[in-house]
């Protein structure tokens, strides 16, 4: 076979896990406007999770799935050729990955799984402070494990890496913006991604029959924005037209977000505090917008969408 022909076979059924979250609700939606004669399955665990992917994608199969009962998996990956992953937080990646890797080899069916994961490339785990290693469930613990699993199935994944903060997080962050027009976060370096481009990326990937991506390891940012939080609320001053400060202190981080995070206000600070003394790792690149042929969104386009919701 010459090596300019692409092989990959593009699935006529796509299951997907997490499609009641802010990247698997858009993928669905993609995949039904580009590509509707592909057959799709929606899979929850939480009896709401299937009322609400029912009332909200009446064109696709919904079904009741947990990454815990191999059983159901075992239900509902049958026929499946494309399956897209995302684990929900504070997920113990080992039995559920290889509950899935189990069920999945069974089948024999999928040609493409795309895995959702978020690591700092290359980074050594051994390296992260004991506080954020302590706890076990978190991403950071969690996501290398997963990917040891997948890699060792042999089976046809590739990674999607979200080297960014979600844009979304913002919403996080709008009460201090509504009371005192302040950003309170850490002043952490990072770059940023729009979710609705990431479900773009996969549903583009599902789609293309290029056997190349299989393997891959894909790190996502909109190659454009790589910022601390102070520049972000220069740049919502700007946005907003009016001044908004930054507050990047631990006693207000904690103030404001206890109450959301409970303990892991802790741990997420300290996480951030790692970041921090590796944060040149961080690059941006065009991965996103060469496989969107298109130019993906900037957070100040996003805070020009969505200023309403976050100041009012």
């Amino acid at each position: 076979m010459s090596d300019s022909i692409n092989s990959k076979p593009i699935p006529r059924t796509i299951l997907i896990f997490g499609a009641t979250g802010h990247i698997g609700g858009p993928l669905v939606e993609y995949l039904h406007r580009a590509a509707p004669q592909i057959q799709l399955r929606l899979a929850s665990s939480r009896p709401e999770g299937t009322e609400a992917l029912r009332r909200d994608f009446p064109y696709a199969e919904v079904v009741d799935a947990n990454y815990f009962d191999l059983p159901s998996l075992e239900g509902v990956v049958q026929g499946m050729e494309g399956v897209f992953v995302n684990t929900p937080g504070s997920t113990d990646e080992r039995p559920a990955m290889t509950n899935l890797v189990t069920a999945l080899k069974k089948a024999g069916t999928a040609v493409h799984i795309l895995r959702l994961v978020g690591l700092q490339p290359e980074a050594n785990y051994r390296r992260l402070p004991k506080s954020v290693r302590d706890a076990e469930l978190m991403l950071p613990i969690q996501h290398p494990i997963a990917k040891k699993i997948l890699d060792e199935s042999d089976l046809p994944v590739t990674y999607l890496n979200i080297g960014a903060t979600f844009m979304d997080n913002f919403f996080w962050m709008k009460e201090g913006l509504r009371r005192e027009r302040k950003l309170i976060w850490h002043n952490r370096l990072i770059p940023f991604i729009d979710p609705r481009d990431i479900s773009e990326v996969a549903g583009r990937l599902f789609l293309s029959d290029n056997h190349r991506h299989i393997g891959q390891f894909h790190t996502l940012n909109n190659g454009h924005d790589l910022m601390r939080f102070s520049d972000v609320a220069e740049l919502m001053s700007d946005v907003f037209g009016e001044k908004v400060t930054h507050d990047g202190s631990f006693e207000s981080f904690s103030n404001a977000y206890s109450q959301m995070l409970g303990p892991m206000v802790t741990f997420i600070w300290n996480f951030f505090e790692y970041e921090r003394e590796n944060e040149v790792v961080w690059a941006r690149n065009d991965f996103v917008e060469r496989t969107l042929g298109r130019k993906p969104l900037t957070v100040r386009e996003w805070l020009q969408e969505h200023a309403d919701l976050l100041l009012k």
